[in-house]
């Protein structure tokens, strides 16, 4: 019985520390996988990510009660898809989601 306790205790604080707010602030440079830097600025309608090349990877980046909704550019391969992102740390957890596919990347926070 006190194992069970305890890992509820441990998986309640861990939901805590990774919830998402309202609050969370993007805004900054991130080091891409590919070596490639995003800038995300503050818009009036949310955040938007401009990478080195001038080109929009990330917008329309808005909190829904829950998660932080974007949409997740690519723009090398022409593709667009919806997605999920979340600070974790210092990094930029980024899920794009097309169709019954997903893919999960990181992107690192850039001093």
């Amino acid at each position: 019985m006190k194992k069970i306790f305890y890992l509820l205790i441990a998986v309640t604080i861990t939901s805590a520390t990774f919830a998402q707010k309202a609050t969370d602030n993007f805004v900054g440079k991130y080091k891409t996988d590919d070596g490639g830097i995003v800038n995300i600025t503050k818009t009036a309608a949310g955040f938007v990510g401009i990478d080195d090349m001038k080109k929009v990877v990330l917008k329309d980046v808005k909190f829904d009660g829950k998660e932080w909704k974007a949409t997740i550019i690519n723009p090398k391969k022409d593709m667009t898809a919806s997605g999920e992102i979340l600070l974790e740390g210092n990094k930029l957890k980024i899920v794009a989601r097309k169709g019954i596919l997903s893919k999960t990347i990181y992107w690192d926070v850039v001093k």
